[in-house]
């Protein structure tokens, strides 16, 4: 009879042993998901007869909402890496040799005046959609949106030799991917977009720059500054021109591209006293 209720317990307690180590599973699944940032298609834990757990379980489904609220609001994939390797350290403003980017749509003013608020939302969302794609998935991060334009960067927070080929062809790509929208649009009647991009490559302050109660991690300096004067400078080189991408020597060089552009001599940028050689990246 001992035996017999020896066997007995030992079975309940392998029972509620399994009851209790299913939602502790879950929990720590997708406690795991949630420190790396990785909230995409995270299904709410389910609610549990063990009021501890339950409570838990609740607890965490409403953190995940809340988080994938807000990194809408944040670079995602740059808030990950920063986690990973250590926010503190990875933040802290240091002087690294980063490329950067400026797009921007040329004429946006005159175009928006004919769209109601709805319309202009729709159509910077959807390019802002298409630069971003292009941008992430060649290894870049979106610093911020600059009404119709962003600026992105390379090489921070972590190093990365090829920053400015990189940079080069997301620019590329994100010229093919503009031209065949633009073939779509006018069999429609519609009117094109034409865009500018400037690419500059050189030492940039990156890190954490801001009030102590809220910070951006962003980039400054005379890199980022020849980088926006790049692209203005597409109106002076090419006005018409449905995309016309410029880089900078040092970002010519550095990328190893020097039989896909074509010169364009030297140029006094403004806020500059020097010239600086300018190359346009053929697409």
């Amino acid at each position: 009879a001992g035996l017999a209720l020896l066997a007995g317990a030992v079975f309940i307690a392998i029972l509620l042993g399994r009851q209790i180590a299913r939602p502790t599973k879950r929990i720590t699944a997708v406690a795991r998901r949630v420190a790396t940032l990785d909230l995409a298609g995270i299904d709410p834990l389910p609610n549990s007869r063990i009021r501890e757990f339950d409570d838990e379980s609740r607890t965490l489904n409403k953190m995940v909402d809340a988080l994938s609220a807000f990194s809408t609001y944040v670079p995602r994939a740059l808030v990950a890496k920063l986690i990973e390797r250590g926010a503190e350290e990875s933040g802290r403003p240091a002087e690294a040799e980063l490329t950067i980017m400026f797009t921007d749509i040329a004429g946006f003013t005159t175009r928006s005046e004919a769209m109601s608020a709805a319309q202009t939302a729709e159509f910077l969302n959807e390019h802002f959609a298409i630069r971003g794609e292009v941008i992430e998935a060649c290894g870049g991060t979106i610093d911020k949106y600059l009404g119709d334009g962003l600026l992105a960067f390379w090489g921070a927070p972590e190093p990365m030799p090829d920053h400015a080929a990189r940079a080069c062809e997301a620019a590329r790509q994100i010229s093919a991917v503009i031209s065949e929208r633009n073939k779509q649009v006018r069999e429609t009647g519609g009117i094109p977009v034409r865009m500018r991009i400037g690419i500059h490559s050189g030492p940039t302050t990156v890190g954490n720059i801001g009030a102590a109660s809220r910070v951006n991690y962003t980039v400054v300096g005379d890199t980022v500054n020849i980088s926006a004067r790049l692209e203005q400078l597409g109106k002076q080189v090419d006005a018409d021109a449905e995309f016309i991408i410029l880089v900078s020597g040092q970002t010519r060089a550095m990328a190893g591209i020097e039989n896909r552009t074509v010169p364009l001599g030297q140029h006094q940028l403004r806020g500059r006293e020097q010239d600086i050689s300018v190359y346009r990246l053929k697409i």
